[in-house]
């Protein structure tokens, strides 16, 4: 049900009856969306707001088709098709304070598949050398350079979906 309920409201979640790693990314993107502790545990209070259709994600350009927009202050980046309906969210950690993610509308201008010197994986470059990227290490805060990072297991679908070209909106 909790794998049913997440994947109805478009988390990034495999529908396979298992709590595993992959479903706590996704109870802890809905809880970053809902203002929650962002930790990986369920209870009832989750069940009911989940039950409640609670925990949606809203575009804040849903003119711009696909597209892709992060939200520093949710640490959530969040991919949209056309007219603002959400296709998928993912949790992210984007610029610490003192490295902080631009903020802006920007496109996708290159995309480096594979793993480079700096452990980014499946890179889609946005802003100077900027980029939605896997990382090894993703925290539920602010913590890296300025990209916005994100759990290696959802980099190859995130690199796949976005095209040259995609609008991404960093935003706090």
């Amino acid at each position: 049900m909790l794998q049913d309920e997440l994947a109805r409201l478009h988390y990034e979640v495999p529908v396979s009856g298992y709590f595993d790693e992959a479903t706590g990314r996704a109870v802890i993107a809905f809880r970053k969306v809902m203002g929650m502790e962002r930790v990986p545990r369920v209870n009832g209070y989750i069940f009911r707001l989940l039950a409640d259709g609670r925990g949606r994600f809203h575009a804040r350009y849903p003119g711009q088709g696909d597209h892709v927009e992060a939200d520093l202050s949710k640490q959530v980046l969040v991919e949209f098709e056309p007219h603002g309906r959400v296709r998928r969210i993912y949790t992210m950690s984007s610029g610490k304070p003192s490295t902080p993610s631009p903020t802006g509308r920007f496109r996708v201008y290159s995309k480096t598949l594979g793993t480079n010197s700096e452990g980014m994986v499946d890179s889609n470059y946005f802003t100077g050398g900027y980029a939605i990227h896997g990382y090894a290490e993703v925290p539920t805060w602010a913590a890296s350079h300025g990209c916005l990072r994100i759990p290696i297991p959802d980099a190859a679908a995130v690199y796949a979906w976005v095209n040259l070209g995609y609008p991404v909106d960093v935003y706090d």
